[in-house]
């Protein structure tokens, strides 16, 4: 475990430094990443689903490296259920607002929703999604790829504000 620590460790120490490269250096980094990525992630999913649970968990059990990677693209997670748990994270702040999200499918990383209620039409509704939504998704679900998200048809409008309420002032007894 040590190795894959060290090189773990060395890999973030590079990921800084390509975050101080050039605008169009640093892009071309990233999608060349994101490309690995999702050869990765395709090749992972492919060879999960050719083998049975024993085989997958003696795997991951004898690999640190593998069991790390399996962990990494969400290999035998169970992600309808790991969304579920995430948008659990989040709905409290939706609801508070007025909305809703609905999970409609998550397959190889991509999570399908449904955002309704005050989220339908709201001006805010693509902040929450990358602010909230997806933080959420990409802490508690392994492999998280990204969102797709449907809105009920509403006229857009601005986030909820705050309510306001009246305060009156009462005088202390005996003021006159």
């Amino acid at each position: 475990m040590d190795s894959l620590e060290s090189l773990l460790r060395r890999m973030e120490e590079l990921l800084h430094d390509v975050e101080r490269l050039a605008d169009t250096d640093r892009a071309t980094v990233f999608e060349l990443l994101d490309g690995i990525d999702t050869l990765h992630r395709h090749a992972l999913t492919d060879l999960a689903r050719q083998l049975d649970a024993d085989t997958l968990a003696s795997l991951r059990e004898n690999s640190d490296a593998v069991a790390w990677l399996f962990d990494a693209y969400g290999v035998d997670v169970d992600e309808r259920a790991a969304a579920e748990h995430a948008l659990e994270q989040i709905r409290p702040y939706i609801h508070s607002h007025g909305g809703s999200v609905e999970l409609l499918d998550v397959t190889d990383g991509v999570v399908r929703l449904r955002l309704a209620g005050a989220c339908a039409g709201c001006t805010a509704s693509a902040m929450t999604l990358s602010d909230g939504i997806e933080q959420a998704l990409a802490e508690h679900l392994p492999g998280f790829a990204r969102v797709e998200a449907e809105q009920e048809e509403a006229e857009p409008h601005p986030p909820p504000g705050p309510v306001l309420v009246e305060l009156k002032s009462s005088p202390p007894e005996g003021w006159r």
